[in-house]
């Protein structure tokens, strides 16, 4: 089974699943997940996890997502961006780029948003969206989100208005729900016009490859990316050989203290990454004292 991670970055137009089932059939690898949906009508880094690194998805979700969008101010749509039916509501004619500006600080920190009927959260045991393609609407109850950033980089006044962002934020943030917050709290409405998802944790779009490159490459393989990518925030220990073949066993080891990991991480306790002897990622598990066991073993004993 392979094992490691792939910056891919997703086109307009296909979903996060049928990028999947692409990345499947090149890479000869059934087991093939991703860290955070896309709309299909969404383009940018799309981290895969293939192989045991499937294991790994939790902790690329703890990391920062940064978005570049366009918010449409002065429409509203039912899906709350382009795909829906759109249709004015108010002239943004009155809005200043310091009017928006203003009103974005509001939504920095931990806010309230309500998951749009066009979203993959899933409602007894279905997507919304799915339930959305049937015409139906269910309620929704309203999640914490954390923006930890917004930067305006451009605004265009008009009767239909456009503010260009750059958001910075984490787990479960709806760049659409926010288009339409900002929207009426402006009291013109507003809508997702375009997004584009820059970073994801050590993701980057400028090193991302492009789904026909990977396609059409004669070793799509050669674009897999190590495992401990994913966990780089989590402080590392270093394993004598003995223990890397005994945590690949499964079983709990006493370990050295290795302070000059060169990561500067510092393993004190609780939650670390075990590296064999060779540098690769053998296991997650939990510290407590001197004693590592292992909860998650990302490289067996091959054979």
């Amino acid at each position: 089974m392979l094992t490691g991670l792939l910056n891919l970055a997703k086109p307009e137009g296909i979903t996060s699943f049928a990028a999947i089932k692409m990345a499947r059939r090149v890479l000869d690898e059934r087991h093939v997940g991703h860290a955070g949906t896309l709309d299909p009508a969404a383009t940018g880094v799309l981290p895969l996890c293939v192989g045991r690194a499937t294991r790994l998805v939790e902790y690329i979700l703890r990391q920062p997502k940064t978005y570049h969008a366009r918010l449409r101010l002065g429409q509203v749509s039912d899906t709350g961006d382009l795909e829906g039916e759109v249709r004015r509501v108010e002239s943004a004619a009155g809005l200043t780029e310091a009017d928006v500006a203003a009103a974005l600080e509001q939504f920095v920190g931990i806010v309230q948003q309500v998951p749009p009927m066009h979203s993959a959260v899933r409602h007894q045991g279905r997507h919304l969206y799915e339930l959305a393609r049937q015409g139906l609407t269910v309620e929704r109850k309203s999640r914490p989100a954390e923006i930890r950033r917004i930067t305006l980089r451009s605004f265009t006044a008009g009767e239909v208005a456009e503010a260009e962002v750059e958001v910075v934020c984490g787990r479960g943030t709806y760049l659409r729900v926010l288009a339409t917050d900002l929207g009426e709290r402006l009291q013109v409405g507003g809508l997702l016009a375009w997004l584009e998802r820059t970073e994801y944790g050590p993701f980057k779009i400028a090193d991302a490859v492009k789904l026909d490159q990977l396609m059409e490459s004669s070793d799509p393989r050669s674009y897999l990316l190590p495992p401990e990518l994913a966990v780089q925030m989590v402080p590392r220990i270093d394993l004598l050989p003995a223990g890397a073949l005994a945590v690949q066993r499964g079983q709990s080891v006493w370990v050295q203290r290795s302070p000059g990991s060169g990561d500067g991480t510092v393993a004190t306790g609780g939650e670390v990454r075990a590296h064999g002897p060779d540098g690769r990622l053998v296991a997650l598990g939990e510290l407590t004292g001197l004693r590592f066991r292992p909860t998650k073993v990302l490289l067996p004993i091959s054979g």
